[in-house]
């Protein structure tokens, strides 16, 4: 159950659900190629078991669309990143 749905049980309300899309933005070819065929091998069953209820959306409320490694605005807090990336990806998120 949504928290929509469970809010609607509380305060009925007479609107349309809202129709809105995730867009997530990945620099790995192989992970936007898995979640576009959904076939998945012995070595990432794994992922196949612990994703399930993620790849059910995919398509329809996520929306993954690719971007170039250089320009992963999300690689400046997950790993070290030398400065010719880090300036500008910092301008990008902060705008200094």
């Amino acid at each position: 159950m949504t928290q929509m749905e469970e809010i609607h049980k509380v305060f009925p309300l007479h609107i349309d659900k809202p129709n809105f899309h995730c867009k997530v933005w990945e620099d790995n070819q192989s992970c936007i190629a898995m979640t576009r065929r959904h076939h998945f091998t012995p070595r990432t069953k794994h992922i196949a078991l612990k994703y399930y209820h993620f790849m059910s959306h995919v398509g329809t409320r996520i929306r993954i669309n690719y971007v170039h490694t250089e320009s992963q605005e999300a690689d400046i807090f997950t790993k070290p990143v030398k400065d010719h990336l880090f300036f500008p990806l910092r301008v990008k998120l902060m705008g200094w």
